[in-house]
């Protein structure tokens, strides 16, 4: 799926392509570091990972996350917008702490999917990436409690100390319903110390029309509401003073702003509740907003690393220090809550937020002669983040309307402006301390296991704040909590592998991943038997897998099986009022699944890739809610479907360069991708706010020329103009609201390489 309109390619990985006579007939090699051992080919390692590298970006311009997601098998997600897009593996999706560990080079950029909204995965654009690398299943002994389902690794290219190079790129398009898109993006390499020291700087801009236009803003209609601007640059420096070692430092900062939002209401839907209130419909339709106010989205996103590398006989030693900061004021309508307690004027929930983590680790990767290998290390970092929700009353901009308070409860005051209606401040403080190691034994020059183990140990201290809850038009009254918690647990994998040849690999795996639990803003006034906290949920994956290397090279035939079993899962729940949400533990589920991927020279220079999945993602126990107020007894019950889970996942990849004369070729890229349909809650439609997503497909074409020192393309995103619904919205307050990917998109792309 290719859903937006960022499409100058990721072109630092063309400045590396192969030259227009040297077009191979078998497929390379693709180099992974996913078990943290150092480089190994992705054919001979024992775990379900598929590696995108970045000529593979390239070809399809891909640029975010959404544009490479539908050709990984079993990778689906959940998208409101900017900023705020949530990553899910083999089915494993819930409300608390992100399910899949997300890493830039070593830094850990996780996404925290506990807020309201706006605070999930951090989509720094890709950029001059060297690969990215998708491992599917837990991976909680290597890389921790944030990779309960996977882990998504982003490598990018470093600098090299032997000669100077780079890009230069831009692209000019236009969206239908939409209007014009450019962006602008660059990288040079520089050696500063011949073949010791080295700098490469990236940068990119981008800015992209909107194509919702909002009708009902008290100021009059906005046309192309959801348009987004984007510009960031990535620094890094590397030292190798000798082949042994290695020091790189790298800084990487983005900053994005969409003036509005991107979901649109069908015609017909209901206007802040139902039809039996009185309600009456709105008249919403094609890439129609709603909403009575705008809703701007404002990001800073920073990081920082610094890792050094040591090589000798017996292994090699790693220790990475990296700061990840990312800041967000997420604003959207919140309207229908004001009429829902019987203010009928147009607001808006401003929510700033930031997260920053410190997040550090060493380990030693052994090289024995002998069958015994193995892989140890230690992580520690720090978190804090701060979490506000300030309701106000807006002038239809998606701004306040006057001045606002943000009281402490201290000041007990009673709303001097009047134009505050809520406000909650939350702030968390997690610590994690990990040690974990994974060892490998040959017990022939064939057949091989592994065993892993990793133990953590977190502190979590929260600050929770309220004031003028439910409009708070008299005092104030008290509402500040602080809480306490602490988790242990050790979790581990077992894998067994064999390789009669060069060209078959054959393993089974069982593997435990976990999520730390958290609190809630229980114990506050208005709270209605909110428990205090929740605990860590987790999960045994099992699963039978083999790699195979057909046609001397020319084919690559991956698949897997496997079954999941999952417990005590963190999962959102409303208090007796219906009006707080909080986070609890209920219930288990099953996840059976498989996929399959192909990858084929079929020609000189031609190479088809083929992926799909299977995924059946089912409640085996009941999931108990409040018995008294407005919702339904049960959250979920068995044999519920887990919420943006489509049973297949589907893509296809065809990739052509051949001679076009002497000095020049062609190319051709053109991508399919198909999504069954799925819910976005659980409770089969019981409570009216479970919407059915329905299936869809989406096809995408690039065509251009090529030398070795330019490349010109034409592109169409979206051939036939589709709406595919990637989520949706729905509540007691809320009209029932769609994202969909942008409208079909023309465009042309240059790249001029040194």
């Amino acid at each position: 799926m290719l859903a937006t309109a960022q499409f100058a390619p990721a072109q630092a990985q063309e400045a590396d392509a192969e030259s227009v006579d040297t077009v191979g007939t078998g497929l390379e090699e693709i180099i992974v570091t996913a078990t943290k051992r150092g480089d190994e080919a992705l054919q001979g390692v024992p775990i379900s990972i598929q590696a995108i590298t970045g000529k593979a970006l390239g070809n399809a311009g891909a640029v975010e996350f959404i544009d490479f997601a539908a050709r990984v098998p079993s990778l689906t997600f959940q998208d409101l917008g900017p900023g705020d897009k949530k990553y899910i593996i083999r089915g494993i999706n819930s409300t608390g702490a992100a399910t899949v560990g997300a890493y830039y080079d070593e830094a850990v950029i996780s996404a925290d999917n506990r807020n309201d909204g706006g605070g999930r995965n951090a989509d720094i654009r890709l950029y001059d990436i060297e690969r990215i690398e998708v491992l599917k299943g837990p991976q909680g002994t290597l890389y921790g409690a944030s990779s309960e389902s996977g882990t998504i690794r982003i490598i990018t290219n470093k600098p090299v100390a032997d000669e100077v190079s780079g890009y230069i790129a831009g692209d000019l398009s236009d969206t239908e319903k939409g209007g014009a898109n450019y962006s602008v993006n660059g990288a040079i390499n520089l050696p500063i110390v011949e073949d010791k020291l080295a700098m490469r700087v990236v940068g990119w801009y981008i800015d992209n029309s909107g194509y919702i236009d909002a009708t009902r803003i008290p100021s009059g209609r906005l046309d192309n509401i959801n348009t987004d601007e984007t510009s960031g640059g990535r620094a890094s420096l590397r030292y190798t003073p000798t082949s042994d070692f290695s020091l790189t430092a790298s800084a990487t900062i983005q900053d994005t702003h969409s003036d509005g939002s991107s979901r649109f209401t069908p015609s017909g839907s209901l206007s802040f509740g139902d039809a039996a209130n009185g309600f009456p419909p709105v008249p919403g339709g094609d890439l129609i907003n709603t909403d009575l106010t705008r809703s701007p989205y404002d990001e800073q996103i920073e990081v920082y690393s610094l890792t050094g590398e040591y090589a000798f006989d017996r292994g090699s030693i790693v220790a990475t220090t990296n700061y990840f900061d990312r800041d967000i004021n997420f604003v959207f309508d919140s309207s229908p809550i004001l009429f829902f307690f019987g203010v009928p004027i147009p607001g808006i929930t401003i929510q700033p937020q930031s997260r920053r983590i410190w997040s550090n680790e060493l380990r030693y990767a052994s090289k024995f002669d002998g069958p015994f290998n193995l892989v140890i290390g230690g992580f520690y970092s720090k978190e804090k983040s701060d979490f506000d929700v300030q309701v106000v009353r807006s002038n239809g901009f998606g701004e306040p309307r006057g001045p606002f308070s943000r009281l402490n409860s201290d000041d007990a005051l009673s709303n001097p402006d009047g134009n505050t209606f809520f406000g909650r401040f939350d702030n968390n403080r997690l610590r994690q301390f990990a040690v974990f190691g994974e060892a490998t034994f040959d017990f022939t020059s064939t057949l091989s296991g592994t065993v892993g183990a990793r133990y953590f140990d977190s502190t979590l201290n929260s600050r929770q704040e309220t004031t003028h809850p439910f409009g708070g038009f008299g005092p104030n009254p008290p509402g500040v909590l602080s809480n306490h918690d602490s988790d242990s647990k050790a979790t581990y994998k077992f894998n067994l592998n064999w390789k009669p040849n060069g060209d078959v690999l054959v393993y089974a795996t069982a593997a435990q991943g976990f999520r730390v639990g958290g609190l809630n803003q229980a114990d506050l006034p208005f709270a209605s038997g909110i428990p205090r906290g929740y605990d860590s949920d987790s999960l045994w994956n099992y699963e039978l897998g083999a790699k195979l290397t057909l046609a001397d090279g020319r084919i690559w035939l991956n698949g897997a099986v496997y079954h999941i079993d999952w417990s005590n899962i963190q999962v959102r729940a409303l208090d007796a009022t219906g009006a707080f949400p909080f986070t609890t533990n209920a219930g288990s589920a099953n996840v059976d699944g498989a996929e399959l991927e192909l990858t084929a020279r079929v020609a000189t220079g031609v190479t088809l890739n083929l992926g799909g999945s299977y995924q059946d993602a089912n409640l085996t126990d009941d999931q108990p809610g409040p018995e008294t107020g407005p919702r339904p007894p049960s959250l979920g019950l068995d044999g519920d479907k887990i919420p943006n889970v489509p049973k297949f996942i589907g893509s296809l990849n065809l990739d052509v360069e051949r001679p076009l004369t002497d000095t020049l070729n062609y190319i051709v890229h053109a991508d399919v991708s198909h999504r069954g349909s799925s819910h976005t809650t659980l409770g089969r439609e019981r409570d009216g706010f479970d919407v059915r997503l329905g299936s869809y497909a989406l096809a995408n074409l690039r065509i251009g020329i090529k030398n070795d020192d330019w490349t010109l393309v034409a592109f169409a995103r979206n051939i036939f103009d589709k709406r595919a619904q990637v989520d949706a919205i729905s509540s007691d307050q809320d009209p029932l609201a769609f994202i969909t990917v942008r409208p079909r998109t023309l465009g042309v792309s240059v790249t001029r390489r040194f």
